[in-house]
């Protein structure tokens, strides 16, 4: 067992980061940014992820060690991320390292359709030279589209690793030699087992495969963006298991009776949201995981007795038209089947893990927070806020002193209700969203985390300041003097 699993045995808060592209990644590292100044980073056992969660989490993995680091050092790294998708992104528009990519696509498809234009034009007028030389061009062309469509994950990948994981070209390997006190999971979906495969800075693991904690040269960027390959968006990503050390498996005859014995030899994954949006299943499933693979405790001793799950989800809540038709149609009608998928499973999670909080007192049971973005830091608040007259139990008490906080902060209740609702709407996307946009969306994950965990367990000072100033500092990576 490394020093940092051991180091696991005191820790008993994991954080579960959920999907919702850059607008989850902000949020998260809002929330991150909340438990470090609320003095829980020793504290904190896992951080798992998907999708935009997964690149919050990257991000946080090659910095200074979460569990460890002066806060003032997680603060300039996370002001470093932020910037970077404020500024440029991963995609569409801000990051160089996709910007000649997406160029180079626009430029095969507009060359196919132009060559294709040219050659019926020639047919017409019966010049054969012509026809051939545009059919020509049209193949090239063609091809050349098909195959850039073909590379967009690894664009993506590249972009990843060049702005938010600093270019490091980082592997698992190398950051399992770090020995980071916490566990950063990052989690996708396996299509061929129809259940979630796991990599991290100590092990990787899947229901079907098993697991390991041999270091693997698998690269950090090709995990990260694995778990935010949204199908269609992206292509798949296919990973042999002689590279993770894992065992191929035999199907028999039995097991597929119209194709005989089968090989697999390779994991093929996509978004870890397609399986769980929330990225609570990694401490959620830690006794079943553990029981199959004895050899887990080697990463991570113990499951957290505390989960925080911070959720950028966006419900579906409201009706959504969906004018015009023709291609723009049936790709929207595409899109949206997604989203209601991704929508309904994670509102049965919630649902179910909401459930299991409430009766964690009764059954020593794993206890937790949600911190979504759809809600205002006074939601919980209203919820506990003690009735005049009545004895205030723990979380009475913490709800009254939580709401003093916010009054102090100097927004309304309806001020809060806006900026959730803000914050909700902006598109899940991997485009840049602007300093003022992710200024809010750190803003909002800093309050709503500091509120929900102080409401629920009491963690954090309540009578400190806080500097709306801050977050719009951090999101254009001034830093210096952000603290009080």
């Amino acid at each position: 067992m490394s020093d940092g699993a051991s180091a696991s045995t005191e820790r008993d808060i994991a954080v579960a980061l959920s999907g919702g592209g850059h607008r989850a990644t902000v949020f998260g590292l809002g929330a991150l940014l909340a438990m470090a100044d609320a003095g829980l980073c020793d504290r904190t056992a896992s951080i798992s992820s998907v999708s935009g969660g997964s690149i919050a989490n990257g991000a946080v993995m090659v910095g200074p060690d979460y569990g460890t680091a002066p806060v003032e050092e997680i603060e300039a790294h996370i002001a470093r991320t932020v910037q970077s998708i404020a500024e440029r992104g991963v995609l569409q528009g801000g990051a160089p390292a996709t910007r000649w990519y997406l160029r180079s696509f626009i430029a095969a498809i507009t060359l196919t359709v132009v060559a294709f234009v040219v050659a019926v034009v020639a047919g017409i007028a019966k010049w054969p030279v012509v026809v051939a030389g545009a059919v020509a061009v049209m193949f090239v062309f063609g091809w050349l589209t098909l195959w850039l469509f073909s590379q967009r994950s690894s664009a993506t990948e590249r972009a990843i690793d060049k702005e938010l994981l600093g270019a490091a070209h980082t592997s698992l390997a190398a950051q399992q030699a770090r020995n980071l006190s916490v566990h950063h999971v990052i989690c996708t979906t396996d299509l061929q087992g129809g259940t979630t495969f796991y990599f991290s800075n100590r092990m990787v693991y899947g229901w079907e495969f098993g697991g390991t904690t041999r270091p693997t040269e698998v690269p950090l960027s090709t995990a990260v963006q694995a778990s935010a390959c949204v199908p269609g968006a992206f292509r798949a990503r296919a990973v042999g298991l002689d590279r993770l050390h894992l065992v191929p498996g035999t199907l028999t005859a039995d097991d597929h009776p119209s194709h005989g014995e089968v090989t697999v030899d390779r994991i093929v994954v996509v978004d870890g949201g397609v399986y769980d949006n929330m990225a609570d299943s990694w401490e959620y499933g830690f006794a079943d995981r553990a029981a199959r693979w004895p050899g887990l405790v080697g990463a991570q001793s113990r499951p957290a007795q505390q989960l925080v799950v911070v959720n950028a989800s966006s419900d579906w809540n409201s009706l959504r038209p969906m004018p015009g038709g023709g291609l723009r149609f049936e790709l929207d009608a595409l899109m949206r089947s997604k989203d209601v998928q991704y929508d309904v499973s994670t509102s049965h999670r919630r649902q179910a893990l909401g459930q299991l909080f409430a009766t964690a007192a009764d059954d020593d049971g794993l206890d937790g927070v949600f911190v979504q973005i759809k809600d205002s830091p006074y939601r919980l608040v209203d919820r506990f806020t003690n009735e005049p007259g009545r004895t205030p139990l723990d979380r009475n008490r913490w709800a009254d002193e939580a709401r003093s906080f916010l009054d102090r902060y100097g927004l309304s209740m309806s001020a809060w209700d806006d900026i959730a609702k803000a914050s909700s709407s902006v598109p899940t996307t991997l485009k840049p969203l602007g300093a003022e946009v992710c200024a809010a969306l750190l803003e909002h994950g800093y309050m709503l985390a500091t509120t929900n965990l102080h409401v629920i367990f009491g963690h954090g000072d309540m009578t400190r300041t806080i500097e709306r100033t801050r977050f719009a500092r951090l999101a254009r990576s001034e830093t210096t003097g952000t603290r009080r």
